[in-house]
């Protein structure tokens, strides 16, 4: 395929949520894991790793597990909220497919930071600030091989309503003492097209000097 330029795998990597069960080749997936220690990293500590679920029954137990988590604060929670603006809607309608389907992509990347996150708020953002600049590498050099991919955090050691499951995702992924999932990121060729994301005008996010200077 066609170089594609870092501007466009930027301004065209949008939430892929419909993927295709075709294999992925095993250097394709190395690619990601290694684009994605590129990434910087509070104190260069690299504390990171990542578990790619390409089993087919490993990440059936993974779809189960989120499917339980998903439907519970998705399709009982926030959509059953009759109040929930129509944009709100799409997007978590939107998320549902992945709730139902997660084991429909052609791999599954889990994301994990290699410290637990302590309950001191400054730790913590520099761990968080670690393992999620190199989800973003990953996002973007999927991208750049025609891949599709989704960030999701429902069903991690952090989700809101980990706990509840089950059968956690950290219990079928063995991970041991100490290493936390946090984010799934579900990997496959792309059955819709990839286009920029739909994002609120830039202007309005820009300050100048102070918060009250807009340009």
């Amino acid at each position: 395929m066609a170089d594609l330029s870092l501007h466009e795998a930027i301004f065209s990597a949008r939430a892929i949520r419909h993927l295709k069960s075709d294999p992925i080749p095993r250097a394709e997936l190395e690619y990601l894991v290694e684009a994605a220690t590129m990434a910087p990293s509070a104190g260069n500590m690299q504390i990171w790793s990542f578990v790619v679920v390409t089993d087919r029954a490993q990440m059936r137990r993974m779809a189960d597990a989120h499917r339980e988590v998903g439907r519970k604060y998705i399709r009982d929670g926030v959509l059953a909220d009759p109040k929930l603006d129509a944009e709100r809607r799409r997007i978590y309608t939107g998320a549902m497919h992945n709730v139902e389907h997660l084991d429909a992509a052609g791999a599954i990347i889990v994301a994990c930071l290699t410290m637990p996150c302590p309950d001191d708020a400054g730790v913590a953002s520099g761990l968080f600030g670690s393992i999620y600049p190199a989800v973003q590498n990953m996002i973007l050099a999927a991208r750049s091989r025609g891949l599709g991919t989704v960030l999701i955090t429902l069903a991690t050691d952090h989700s809101p309503i980990e706990a509840e499951q089950a059968t956690p995702i950290r219990e079928i992924l063995d991970l041991p003492d100490g290493v936390e999932a946090v984010a799934l990121i579900p990997v496959g060729l792309p059955e819709r097209r990839f286009l920029r994301p739909r994002r609120n005008p830039w202007q309005g996010a820009l300050h100048w000097d102070r918060w009250s200077k807009r340009s």
